[in-house]
């Protein structure tokens, strides 16, 4: 990449702590979840690297808007490096080509090493499956899905799209912003339809995930569980009154010598309940005598000021979006051009606050990192509460130190893919900072005023944000947003899902809010108690 050095070295340095962060993140974050008596490491660190490297893609973005912010002065003229085409063309490509590496690493995760591993871990349970058998039978499926990916890059290979106009149409001069400079390949539509596909199938997930956990993870902070004191003495009442109803069933039966069928039954569920009873009070005084109970004065203070601070980010985050799509349904090209928005109208909260802090980097990147951050801290809240699901049908429970190495695998799957939605999110969420970040073109403007004795011409020089609709050469995209426009123009589909799951997005988070709201405190033990508990139990021991 030609560029400065001091900008070069500027962000490799900020990469290199990204990348030492994210990593950090996923390490301690999925440790978290993890059940210490049933753990793979292979499971394990696969899952910790595929969420570090999706997570590293969304962190690309602000180093692609760094990079087109900077090739200018704050006055809209190039800077003397940047000022030849060829070189900000290698650039641009360069970054391109970045992109391009990490999505590929992201595809092998999710049509080969994710699904290898998940159905090589299966295998396991499996009495008299040796290694071998268990590597023959996972790759089985493993080319299932590898086939799956095959056909997918066929389609964006053959399948017609839609063509680029004539230069002389007004449909090209719209689009020509972000279509002029861009190579027209197959392997590139390719690459675009998988990309486009994924995402869908991730925003799909986003809209319920994400949506649900982006109130429920700041109320939860806020709000908190029930008193464990409380609810100790709650359970101990229960347990006595359990208790004395056994008591004075199995009292009849040593009288009378018998039970009728329904006291049975009766005494049957009686003596089950008595289990959960038991199992609930030892994790509620388990609770009672930890760390995190004994230090609960310093610790619930933190998390409802870190509730406020993260319910204050996820009402700017709805509000910015239903601007943008407000501004799309008035303003874009319509649903034929994938809801495409030239230029924003209507104010963005997000967006204003990104563009300003952009010109001090890495201050945007910082915002940008907290925000992605945020937004998978909601997305495992939406699993806790929801299950990880294939299909609408609940497969795993996401539950802390006790989530099994497949259900930890198909979470991470399912994140990945929302992570990689993230991107056509963001550019939603924040679509003149995603686009244009703080770049500024040069014009010359004229004013006239009449003197006395003859007229007075003056002609200035001014900065104006992007685009400029007269020039738009003057004006560069990121190349992220050149990825994502160029194939919404061309697929026009996916531009119209996308736009729709945000509506889709904004209407769920909305119920979850009011659901959440009237909903009860949640109890103490609340996801650690499910039916297979007892047989966790005597697996551990």
């Amino acid at each position: 990449m030609a560029l400065p050095d001091n900008a070069t070295l500027e962000i490799v340095l900020v990469f290199i702590a990204v990348l030492a962060l994210t990593a950090l993140f996923s390490f301690l974050y999925l440790r978290r979840y993890k059940n210490p008596y049933d753990c793979d490491a292979s499971s394990f660190v696969t899952s910790v690297i595929g969420l570090a490297i999706v997570l590293i893609t969304s962190a690309l973005t602000p180093i692609d808007i760094f990079i087109i912010s900077y090739m200018k002065y704050p006055n809209g003229t190039w800077k003397e490096w940047a000022a030849n085409f060829t070189q900000r063309t290698t650039i641009e490509n360069d970054v391109m080509y970045s992109y391009y590496a990490l999505y590929g690493v992201i595809f092998a995760f999710i049509f080969i090493i994710l699904p290898f591993m998940y159905f090589f871990y299966e295998e396991k349970a499996e009495d008299g499956f040796e290694y071998s058998n268990r590597c023959c039978n996972a790759l089985k499926f493993s080319f299932a899905f590898l086939f799956v990916a095959t056909v997918l890059l066929l389609l964006g290979a053959f399948v017609p799209l839609k063509k680029y106009p004539n230069s002389t149409t007004t449909e090209w001069e719209k689009l020509s912003v972000f279509i002029e400079t861009f190579e027209r390949k197959r392997g590139e539509d390719a690459l675009s339809m998988v990309l486009n596909i994924l995402c869908v199938i991730g925003m799909i997930h986003l809209v319920f995930y994400t949506g649900f956990g982006l109130f429920s993870y700041p109320i939860g902070l806020i709000r908190g569980t029930k008193s464990a004191k409380q609810e100790f003495e709650e359970i101990q009442d229960k347990h006595l009154a359990n208790q004395t109803r056994i008591n004075m069933l199995r009292d009849k039966e040593r009288i009378s010598g018998r039970l009728s069928a329904r006291e049975k039954r009766q005494l049957c569920k009686l003596e089950e309940d008595e289990r959960q009873i038991i199992r609930e009070e030892q994790l509620v005084d388990q609770h009672r005598k930890s760390l995190r109970y004994k230090c609960r004065v310093i610790i619930r203070p933190a998390e409802i000021t870190f509730g406020i601070a993260t319910a204050i980010l996820s009402l700017l985050i709805w509000i910015s979006l239903l601007l943008t799509n407000i501004d799309k349904a008035m303003h874009s090209d319509q649903m034929k051009m994938g809801y495409y928005l030239p230029k924003s109208t209507l104010p963005n909260p997000i967006d204003i606050v990104l563009t300003y802090i952009q010109r001090v980097f890495p201050l945007d990147y910082v915002f940008v990192l907290i925000i992605t951050w945020f937004l998978v801290l909601a997305t495992f809240s939406g699993m806790r509460n929801l299950g990880v699901r294939f299909c609408l049908v609940k497969m795993y429970k996401l539950r802390v130190k006790r989530t099994r190495p497949q259900g930890l695998l198909m979470a991470c799957a399912l994140l990945m893919l929302i992570i990689l939605a993230f991107n056509v999110f963001f550019y939603s969420l924040t679509p003149q900072y995603a686009t244009y970040g703080s770049e500024h073109y040069n014009t010359v403007k004229t004013e006239a005023s009449d003197g006395i004795d003859h007229k007075n011409v003056t002609i200035n020089n001014v900065a104006k944000s992007c685009p400029n609709e007269d020039k738009p050469e003057d004006c560069i995209q990121t190349r992220n947003s050149v990825l994502i426009t160029r194939f919404f123009y061309k697929a026009w589909i996916f531009g119209a899902l996308f736009y729709w799951s945000t509506w889709a997005f904004l209407g769920f988070s909305a119920l979850s809010l009011i659901y959440l709201i009237i909903r009860k405190s949640r109890s103490v033990t609340h996801g650690m108690l499910d039916d297979d508990d007892d047989l966790e139990e005597s697996d551990e021991l």
